[in-house]
């Protein structure tokens, strides 16, 4: 019975979903490991999953360097390459041209992960932290191309009232959207770290819900001393599985230490389709009946209660049409917006899946710019 429901609630008929095409022109980036089966043609649509470098510091890695913080090392050499060419600004040109060819109206940049939230030492990372959105705003925001670009704001949580005050400059000064945080933050070495849900950050959620602008809440790999069930196989613990592991369970620790019933209006973004909560969150709840709910946590709602009301999920990094349908059922397409999560993916490659999805015309528009033009201001599709 499930499935003729969600057939009714997404998809369209035939016909409609062919209206959506309105020319089919073969496309192909060129890039090495990614493939191309069916064109782009949904215009408009908005990413914000899109990742840069700067010219301040080593943002993939810790810093200083610890192994087994990053998955780089696990690349092929081509692919490696390829990324590092187009993370710098001086790609910029051959990021709009692919922009272009994937009918991609706005791409919405940010710090490559960890970042600033990798930075072990406090005066440094509240020092790099405004010195990085000045140099986003220079080169995305307001460049040749200032149309085509918006940009999160990176702010150093290892000092949440700097963080705070940084994101209102941000936000103010530079015409940042919102933030991006590059997971836990390192609190002075790799494995002291501070989550978001830690109460010396109330004055940081304060500040985010004064701007009305959502946290774009972002994987990392766990920290090294919580690796242990990657032994032997560390690549497991990046971007095929351990980015979404660690990020879910992150945004669960919001969910049951209360920030959201102290701060009801926060606005999270989860990528890769919600990082496998829309799968696990009816379960989660089922179990939580039976736990002494008022011994163990502080939360007053459900996980699904704060996941409907706080939490809006992207689908960077996902070609995979069940993984979307489950996540649309769960979050509800009013919550769901398409990202890429560029350059470690492709923007043909994602945008071509995504545009040929058989889902109806309204709910198409707002997964592909809608819901994206709401939550971070940026007004009507001209």
């Amino acid at each position: 019975m499930l499935l003729p429901i969600l057939l009714t609630l997404f998809f369209s008929t035939p016909s409609l979903a062919a209206a959506l095409v309105p020319l089919e022109i073969p496309i192909n980036s060129g890039r090495p490991t990614f493939t191309y089966d069916l064109p782009a043609s949904i215009p408009g649509k908005i990413v914000m999953e899109e990742h840069v470098s700067t010219s301040l510091f080593q943002a993939a890695y810790t810093t200083p360097f610890e192994n087994y913080t990053n998955e780089i090392s696990y690349g092929t050499a081509a692919y490696i390459s390829d990324v590092a060419t187009r993370l710098n600004v001086s790609s910029i040109t051959d990021r709009v041209a692919q922009m272009d060819q994937a009918n991609i109206s706005i791409s919405v940049v940010s710090l490559v992960p960890p970042g600033i939230q990798g930075i072990f030492n406090a005066t440094l990372a509240v020092e790099l932290a405004p010195q990085v959105n000045n140099e986003f705003a220079a080169g995305y925001k307001d460049s040749n191309f200032s149309s085509r670009f918006e940009f999160f704001c990176s702010v150093a949580l290892i000092d949440p009232a700097a963080a705070a005050a940084e994101m209102d400059r941000c936000v103010h000064v530079l015409g940042g959207v919102g933030v991006m945080v590059g997971g836990y933050t390192n609190n002075g070495s790799v494995n002291d770290i501070i989550y978001l849900d830690d109460p010396s950050n109330d004055v940081f959620w304060e500040k985010l819900v004064e701007l009305n602008v959502p946290l774009y809440l972002h994987p990392r790999m766990p920290a090294p001393n919580q690796q242990r069930v990657y032994a032997d196989y560390p690549f497991l613990a990046g971007s095929p599985y351990g980015y979404s592991a660690e990020t879910g369970a992150h945004a669960l620790r919001l969910m049951v230490s209360g920030v959201f019933d102290r701060f009801p209006s926060l606005q999270i973004i989860l990528g890769h389709c919600g990082e496998g909560l829309p799968f696990f969150l009816a379960r989660i709840d089922q179990r939580f009946r039976h736990f002494r709910h008022a011994d163990l946590w502080p939360a007053k709602q459900t996980m699904s209660h704060y996941w409907a009301h706080n939490f809006y999920t992207t689908t960077a990094g996902v070609q995979d049409d069940a993984a979307l349908l489950d996540t649309l059922r769960v979050t509800g397409a009013e919550r769901v917006m398409f990202s890429v999560d560029y350059p470690f993916e492709d923007d043909l490659e994602i945008a071509s899946w995504f545009d040929r999805l058989e889902l109806n015309e309204e709910t198409k528009q707002k997964i592909a710019y809608g819901n994206a033009r709401s939550l971070l201001k940026l007004g009507k599709l001209e």
